[in-house]
């Protein structure tokens, strides 16, 4: 069975070639731009048959792309990867939950985006 690790990476190429964001996992480059995503907090659970991983996506982002256009980006990523199948990980993703969530130190508004992935 796949690590999850490489499902995680899977999803950043996947999500990196359709160019809705720019995602990272685990963390994000110092030279990242305004929006993007990171994968980050999994929880897996071990399952009778396979495992059961809860992970985010946290959407950083700044002035001026927030609002419409933030929650825009949003709702491409989970049209994107909500029910996507990854064959060769043998994994499916699917959509949990979203929250916004702000950051007054840094002055950044983040997203929360929570998925769950069932490896086989």
């Amino acid at each position: 069975m796949p690590n999850s690790k490489e499902v995680f990476i899977a999803i950043q190429e996947y999500v990196n070639s359709k160019d809705v964001i720019k995602l990272y996992y685990e963390e994000a480059s110092k030279k990242a731009t305004f929006p993007y995503g990171v994968i980050t907090d999994p929880v897996e659970t071990s399952l009778r048959y396979g495992n059961l991983v809860y992970f985010d996506i946290n959407i950083w982002s700044k002035e001026p792309t927030t609002g419409d256009d933030l929650e825009d980006i949003v709702r491409k990523l989970i049209n994107l990867l909500d029910s996507k199948l990854f064959s060769k990980q043998r994994a499916v993703v699917y959509f949990e939950t979203q929250k916004p969530v702000s950051d007054p130190e840094f002055e950044l508004i983040k997203k929360q985006v929570t998925f769950s992935i069932k490896v086989f």
